[in-house]
């Protein structure tokens, strides 16, 4: 026969590790002021007001292509798949092929 005062810690402690997992704090980028290589080669290195406008602009294009890829009409299946290439693999063939698909069809 089973210890019940065993079984009740194991369900206690099972639940809370459940609710712990629920707290996650999503961090929030930010692009150092600071680097290594400005130290010894401050001239190869973009600066701070350089690589924000370069962070925004890829941002903006991310955001126009998810735009473009919500608006195709094709499978849910592969509107995922290019999403996820979009987030994990923004070069990856299969997005760019789509892209370079797109383009071509808006010159006709």
């Amino acid at each position: 026969m089973k210890n019940p005062l065993f079984m009740i810690a194991a369900c206690i402690l099972m639940g809370t590790c459940g609710l712990s997992a629920q707290e996650i704090k999503e961090k929030k980028s930010e692009i150092t002021k600071y680097t290594v290589m400005e130290r010894f080669e401050p001239k190869v290195m973009l600066t701070i007001e350089e690589r924000t406008q370069l962070r925004e602009e890829r941002l903006a294009e991310t955001k126009r292509r998810k735009e473009i890829l919500d608006t195709l009409d094709i499978s849910e299946r592969k509107r995922q798949r290019l999403l996820q290439d979009l987030i994990t693999e923004p070069f990856s063939n299969r997005l760019s092929r789509t892209m370079a698909e797109i383009e071509f069809e808006d010159e006709e």
